[in-house]
This record gives C-alpha cells, structure tokens and sequence, in this order.
C-alpha cells in the first residue's frame, strides 16, 4: 500500500516520472521562477484528464481549473484493470508558493481512520518541469513533472530511502470521454 499511497505523488500532481528515454536526453527545463511568486494558477496546464501508464498499473488524474488561489484533483490507480487507490489532492497557494496536500483513500471508502495529508512544497518551477519536495519526515523525496508538449508529461519519484527512481509514469492528455484501456500492454 506504501508504493500505490506514493504513486500519486507523482503527481501528481500531484501528483504525479522521468521516462527512461526522457531521462536520457538532457531536455532544457526553460528558465526557473521564483517558486513564491509561482501561483496555483500556473498550473492549469494540468486542468482536464489524464492517463498514465506505468509498469503494470495504470492511472487516471483529473484536475479542476484553477479558481481562487487552488486546483482540486481526483486521481485513482488501477492494476489489471480494477481501481486499487483514489486520492484527493489539492494545489494550492501559500506566502512562499504552492503547496500540494494529499490524502489517499482505498476503493470501498470504508477508512475509519484519520489521516495527515502527504505535504509538498514546490521547489523548482519553469514551463517544461515542476518539482515537488516532500515535507521533512515523509517517505518521498521529490516527485517531478516534466513536460514534453502540451499534452504529454514524464513523471518520477524518489523515496528519501533510494538513489534511483521508485515510480515513473509516462502521462497523456486526453477527452473526459475518451475510451481507456485500464489493463496496462503486457511487458
């Protein structure tokens, strides 16, 4: 459950990884903003559904447009094409730049027990990549986004307990009503 809780990181986001092509070309990031003068409205890029493919498992993300100073996602994960995990996150702003708060939930919602929100900062911000860094005393290091077109996105996390990454997720946009094949290709 610790590796499907994280995989939203990604991205998500948030939560939401680096495929190993896109890791192999040195793509330039744009240049860097000042990540508190970065708005939650910087992201709507991200408003609209998206899929993501990932080893066997595949997700589905879709966030709000931005309204006051937030962005609400909806994400679920979906191994052999039945939902494992549904996570609610938000965007949103604070004094030093947006902060992504996360909370996970299993596919019954019958959890009875109160959870703290996952919490990251934004770190790094320009139109090609975004990095989030986990609060102190979380598993997750940092989750990255990194965008190759309007379109389509490469994403990565990093446990604080690993040098390599722990989950990358190759994310396409798509229409609200597109058909998915929730059973990723086999390997």
């Amino acid at each position: 459950m610790i590796a499907l809780r994280s995989l939203l990181l990604a991205n998500a986001i948030a939560l939401a990884a680096l495929s190993p092509a896109a890791s192999a070309q040195a793509q330039p990031s744009g240049p860097l903003q000042d990540v508190s003068k970065v708005k939650a409205a910087d992201f709507s890029w991200m408003t609209g559904r998206w899929i993501g493919r990932m080893g066997g498992a595949t997700a589905e993300q879709i966030c709000s447009t931005a309204q006051g100073a937030e962005i609400l996602c909806l994400f679920r994960v979906f191994v052999n094409g039945q939902p494992v995990m549904y996570e609610l996150y938000s965007l949103y702003d604070t004094a030093s730049g947006p902060e992504l708060r996360s909370l996970h939930f299993s596919t019954d919602l019958q959890d009875k027990a109160l959870q703290q929100p996952l919490v990251m900062k934004l770190e790094k911000f320009s139109d090609k990549e975004v990095v989030f860094a986990g609060a102190p005393g979380t598993e997750v290091d940092t989750s990255t986004l990194t965008r190759d077109s309007s379109t389509t996105m490469n994403g990565i996390i990093i446990f604080r307990d690993q040098k390599e990454p722990h989950i990358r997720v190759r994310w396409e946009k798509v229409a609200y009503d597109a058909k998915v094949d929730y059973s990723p290709p086999a390997r």
